[in-house]
């Protein structure tokens, strides 16, 4: 078993922090709109890892919580409830300001699939993708991907990965969406 922190917050996100091969793994329930919660990983510098929408019609947000617990293993441990922060700066004004556009949006359709974020201090929407999530997104969505690309994901996955972000980067550069490091 694994020791993790489980704390709540007062508008009911419930946190789970624990060691994972070495890194410190933070696991965030959101709730939205009533029928759902958003379940993100980050890294211990606040990058998503993972992140999907789990509809709990007929089910209780502490029961997702404690079926994530037994499947990997952790031991909670109650503690108390710090807000996670994304340690890069804004690309725009340089100020440590950066907030998850899903933490403030109440409404699990609008809820975008790339994390994006917002400066809080200048307005500056910008994005950041680990390779992890990256991985992850096209892991579960290889039906949108030509069977040419799947080959050559599976011969060089790290260059498949760093060509696919260079796409990604010319996309978001074209609306104005900056990448924050």
């Amino acid at each position: 078993m694994v020791s993790g922190n489980v704390a709540e917050s007062p508008n009911h996100k419930i946190k789970l922090e624990y060691e994972s091969m070495g890194s410190t793994i933070t696991v965030l329930w959101e709730p939205k709109g009533g029928k759902y919660l958003l379940q993100t990983s980050f890294d211990e510098h606040g990058g998503i890892l993972d992140q999907k929408l789990i509809n709990i019609t007929n089910h209780d947000r502490k029961e997702v919580v404690e079926a994530f617990m037994d499947a990997n293993g952790i031991e909670p441990k109650e503690s108390v409830y710090e807000e996670i922060e994304f340690k890069g700066k804004c690309p725009a004004c340089g100020k440590p300001e950066l907030v998850r556009y899903a933490s403030v949006e109440s409404d699990a359709s609008k809820i975008p699939i790339m994390p994006i974020y917002t400066c809080s201090g200048c307005g500056t929407e910008a994005y950041h993708l680990t390779d992890a999530y990256l991985k992850k997104l096209v892991a579960s969505n290889k039906s949108l991907f030509e069977n040419l690309d799947l080959e050559e994901m599976a011969k060089d996955e790290q260059k498949f990965i760093n060509e696919l972000k260079a796409y990604i980067i010319r996309v978001f550069a074209s609306k104005h969406i900056l990448n924050a490091k």
